[in-house]
């Protein structure tokens, strides 16, 4: 399809032809023009003012799917992608492994892919996972791995393939997950775009939105991928609607791009396990991945839950198991008898972390403050604003206002409690760690404020909700889980 859309004639083609086509045409582009355009763009000859124009018509005139897919192609090919063919010196069966991923919309205490990328290798499948940094009241994935000493998440595509390919560990197996920050010669026309659209109010712009997220992933070049579509006070898509609208337009995008793609739709209004904050969600996840335990932390509950069902899902796109139900099983069971914690324990060391500060987290530093929250009321707490609890993290440290900003590895808020959870008077919900001593009092109360309070216990609102398809979207059947 690219070969034939590099192909077409472009004489005719202008940047001002193909804004007016779509701003006063309002005319729907083909993929030829849209390839041609971006990559003029890449190469300098589209101007910023010229391409904000087209971004703004875009913003107002829309985008149909096959538009938005090759959209996102024509961003993937303006810079590296993985060469899984390339490899085979490495692995002769490259090209016969499934390569799955996942992509999460972004929320607070997100740790899900800590313990799902390995959880999944340790299935052999191949989960070649490229994360973010945080920025605002969400967290990122490599700010919490970096807290661990050593970590390095700076890899070009090549060196990416080969650390993922590689034997490693004490029964030679390939290592199968890495977690690592995308390359800089990865889709580098978003990264342009992106900072055009940050500065002209067309960031939640949905066609735009769609292919920036999946043209990361696509530069992967995965054979699945397995959306979390995040809805709620935490997320950046305060409800269900707007996410199941996200997530059908990634699906198709996906699907049209040649990636077997879906998603799960979870709920965000309180934070995902009881860790907020870069070490802490990493111990939070030491503890899950390391608990001999069959029964783990009703603290945590949610958190595996939504791991259990991504990880389902992807092992049925890998052909691993039979359905959704027959995927959480087997996770579970890969989950508890060790295999997570092996691969994830290969994982950091191949990458480069201190191996003793995982296997000993009770040895890692801790902030000079702490306080504890402790609740005005009995009765049950119904709820823990997310968005409020993400934007405390970043005053005491936790997170990143701009950019630039420095990261405080110890800062955080441990939870005591969980929404559904039995409370007393003068209990302790939570404690809070930081290196701002000034700003412990402010943290406390705003903690203590977040929290709802119910005199008769509620029933809680399903995690999540929904499972979407290029064939649909249906109701999630809570029933897999059977028995936590």
């Amino acid at each position: 399809r690219k070969s034939q859309w590099r192909e077409a004639k472009h004489d005719h083609l202008t940047p001002q032809y193909i804004l007016a086509k779509k701003r006063y045409n309002q005319e729907p582009h083909t993929p030829a023009e849209i390839a041609w355009f971006i990559e003029q763009f890449t190469q300098g000859h589209v101007k910023d003012y010229q391409m904000t124009a087209w971004l703004m018509a875009i913003c107002l005139n829309g985008m149909n799917g096959v538009e938005t897919a090759a959209l996102c192609d024509a961003m993937v090919d303006s810079g590296e992608v993985m060469d899984w063919s390339s490899c085979t010196s490495i692995c002769k069966d490259v090209n016969n492994l499934h390569k799955v991923d996942k992509h999460s919309t972004g929320g607070v205490g997100d740790k899900v892919s800590l313990i799902l990328a390995p959880l999944v290798a340790s299935f052999d499948l191949v989960v070649p996972m490229m994360a973010g940094r945080g920025l605002g009241h969400t967290g990122g994935t490599i700010d919490k791995l970096e807290s661990i000493p050593g970590y390095r998440t700076q890899y070009s595509s090549e060196e990416f393939a080969k650390l993922l390919l590689t034997s490693t560990g004490s029964d030679d197996s390939r290592l199968n997950a890495a977690i690592v920050s995308p390359s800089k010669d990865m889709v580098p026309a978003d990264k342009r775009m992106y900072a055009l659209r940050d500065v002209t109010s067309t960031v939640s712009c949905l066609p735009l939105q769609i292919s920036s997220i999946m043209s990361k992933k696509i530069a992967e070049r995965p054979d699945s991928l397995v959306l979390d579509v995040k809805f709620g006070l935490g997320s950046f898509n305060k409800n269900v609607e707007e996410s199941l609208q996200l997530a059908s337009g990634m699906i198709e995008t996906g699907e049209l791009c040649g990636i077997n793609t879906t998603a799960l739709v979870t709920r965000m209004d309180s934070p995902l396990g009881y860790a907020v904050g870069n070490w802490l969600e990493v111990k939070e996840c030491i503890e899950i991945m390391s608990s001999k335990e069959a029964a783990l932390s009703e603290l945590s509950a949610d958190l595996v839950n939504v791991t259990l069902a991504l990880a389902a899902q992807m092992l049925v796109q890998g052909g691993k198991a039979s359905n959704l139900r027959d995927g959480v099983v087997k996770a579970k069971e890969n989950l508890h008898n060790g295999k997570a914690w092996k691969k994830f324990r290969d994982m950091v060391s191949a990458q480069g972390g201190d191996v003793d500060t995982i296997d000993f987290p009770a040895q890692y530093s801790q902030a000079k403050f702490s306080a504890e929250v402790k609740s005005s009321q009995s009765g049950y707490l119904v709820s823990l604003n997310a968005l409020e609890v993400g934007l405390v993290g970043v005053n005491i440290g936790a997170g990143r206002k701009t950019v630039d900003d420095p990261i405080d590895k110890t800062a955080g808020i441990l939870f005591h409690k969980r929404p559904g959870m039995h409370v007393v008077e003068g209990g302790v919900l939570a404690t809070v760690y930081t290196e701002r001593g000034d700003q412990l009092a402010n943290a406390v109360q705003r903690i203590l404020d977040s929290c709802t309070f119910s005199a008769d216990q509620i029933e809680l609102p399903p995690l999540i909700t929904n499972f979407v398809t290029n064939e649909g979207v249906e109701d999630f059947d809570q029933s897999i889980f059977g028995e936590y």
